[in-house]
């Protein structure tokens, strides 16, 4: 097992720390990356110190370099969703990155979008993010909305693959 840490700013405190955690169990790789996952009723670790159940089975997929962490868990309602974020990196048994705030979805009905933008612009504006960073997570969210459209792998079918690596008995959620 390894955990994950997403990371945020803080306005306020002009601070990078962490918001969630959770622990991950590593499923294995291919040629989109490594896979990572964790079925319903995990433990994430919230920002207020309160523990929530993860609602369903899940995977992440880090991809190497990659600015965003996908989440894909195909329900009745969503495919999966988009953290665009500093490239994950593994350290000392977890895989951390900063979330940039801006996500991207894709609804099990094939409607994709990108939500978070006023969040994003709050944090550009607050000026602690760089001009290349700005680059980097503007030019990602673009890149990836199309490709969520289209379903091209890893976004699209690939990833059930490894979700039902979680439970092989394992039907829709």
């Amino acid at each position: 097992m390894v955990r994950i840490s997403k990371k945020k700013w803080s306005i306020v405190t002009k601070q990078c720390t962490e918001a969630f955690t959770w622990a991950v169990e590593v499923l294995g790789s291919d040629q989109y990356g490594t896979w990572l996952g964790s079925t319903r009723g995990n433990p994430v670790l919230q920002p207020d110190g309160r523990v929530e159940l993860q609602q369903h089975d899940l995977v992440w997929l880090i991809a190497k370099d990659a600015w965003f962490l996908p989440a894909f868990w195909f329900t009745a309602d969503t495919d999966l969703t988009i953290d665009v974020c500093t490239p994950p990196a593994f350290a000392d048994g977890t895989w951390s990155f900063v979330d940039m705030e801006l996500d991207l979805y894709r609804r099990s009905d094939g409607h994709t979008g990108i939500v978070d933008q006023d969040e994003w612009e709050i944090l550009v504006s607050s000026g602690l993010v760089s001009d290349d960073v700005v680059r980097s997570v503007e030019g990602t969210a673009t890149a990836l909305l199309t490709l969520v459209e289209r379903k091209i792998e890893p976004f699209g079918q690939v990833a059930q693959t490894w979700l039902s690596s979680l439970d092989p008995a394992r039907g829709p959620q």
